[in-house]
Order: structure tokens, then C-alpha cells, then sequence
């Protein structure tokens, strides 16, 4: 994945809503920058740019480019992560034999067969719709981590799970 988006939460110490974000965004362990915009005129006239009002409208959470006013907690969560998806666990089922990635309700996967106390990668697929955002790397890294921490030995067969491989250092002497 490319380099994690910048979060910045645009909002008033004295907000409530504002600190409902606040604790949100400190649970998640994500970095963000508050940008109090009663405090500081400069960030006050950031947060006019982003509407063509030029309303103060806070709170605000900014993901990257994306912009987020007043989300609900699912809302909040389902960007981040889309726009972060570093930070979704992977499931290793091993009664399907695969390694699974749940962004918001659209399954990526990695499956494999072991034979000779070795996992084979034969196959890894990312919904059409999440194609081309990085969404493939993420979850052949996090595969690649989760095997390796749980002792398995691997072979690279399907061939961009071989590219992500072939194009690390650490993982081109971890999986064959």
C-alpha cells in the first residue's frame, strides 16, 4: 500500500462531538492531527477551503482527500478502513485452506494447499471493485506475516503473490 493517508480532525476543544472524535480516532491508534479551529484562525480558514460554503463546518475529519462531516462510528471505521487497510486483521481459516481480509464486507483472499509440511499460495483475489488501490499487496504482506509467525514454510505458485515476493528483500529469502 502506498503511504498512509494523513488524518486530520478539524473541531473545538469544547465540542462534545468534537471529543466523541477525539476518543474514536485514539482507539483506532491511527496518528491524526487536531486542528482546533476556535483556537487558530489558520486552521479555521483550512477547514472554509474545504467547503465551497466556506462554513465553518465542525467537526470534520479529513482521510487523505476524503472528507468526513459528522460520521457515525461505521462510517468513520468503514473509511478508515478503505483508505487504510493495513490496519484490518487477517484471518488465517484453516478449514478453507485460505487467508482472508474483510474490508467492509468485501472478502480479498489468498488460499493455498499444504502438501509436505509445506503451504503452497496457489491463488490470491481481491473483489474487482477494491482492484488496483493496493488492497493485493496488503494482504499478500499480511499473509506472508501470518504464515511466517505461525511457523509454516511457503511456496510462492500463484504469480503476483511470486511478484510480491520476488520484489522484497525479506520475503524473497523467507518464500520459496
Amino acid at each position: 500500500m502506498k503511504d498512509m493517508p494523513s488524518i486530520k480532525l478539524y473541531g473545538a476543544n469544547g465540542c462534545h462531538k468534537t471529543h466523541y472524535y477525539q476518543i474514536l480516532l485514539d482507539k483506532t491508534g491511527l496518528p491524526y492531527t487536531f486542528l482546533d479551529v476556535e483556537a487558530h484562525k489558520d486552521h479555521a480558514e483550512e477547514l472554509r477551503g474545504l467547503y465551497e460554503n466556506r462554513k465553518l463546518n465542525f467537526p470534520t475529519i479529513t482521510i487523505g482527500s476524503k472528507k468526513l462531516r459528522n460520521p457515525d462510528k461505521e462510517e468513520l471505521e468503514k473509511w478508515l478502513n478503505k483508505l487504510i487497510p493495513s490496519r484490518i486483521p487477517i484471518i488465517h481459516d484453516i478449514d478453507n485452506q485460505q487467508f482472508t481480509l474483510n474490508i467492509n464486507g468485501e472478502i480479498a483472499k489468498v488460499e493455498y494447499q499444504l502438501r509436505n509440511d509445506k503451504m503452497y499460495l496457489v491463488h490470491s483475489e481481491v473483489p474487482y471493485q477494491l482492484r488496483g488501490r493496493g488492497f493485493g499487496k496488503v494482504l499478500v504482506d499480511k499473509t506472508f506475516e501470518k504464515l511466517t509467525e505461525e511457523g509454516y514454510q511457503a511456496v510462492a505458485i500463484c504469480s503476483y503473490i511470486k511478484a510480491v515476493k520476488n520484489r522484497s528483500e525479506k520475503w524473497n529469502t523467507l518464500i520459496q
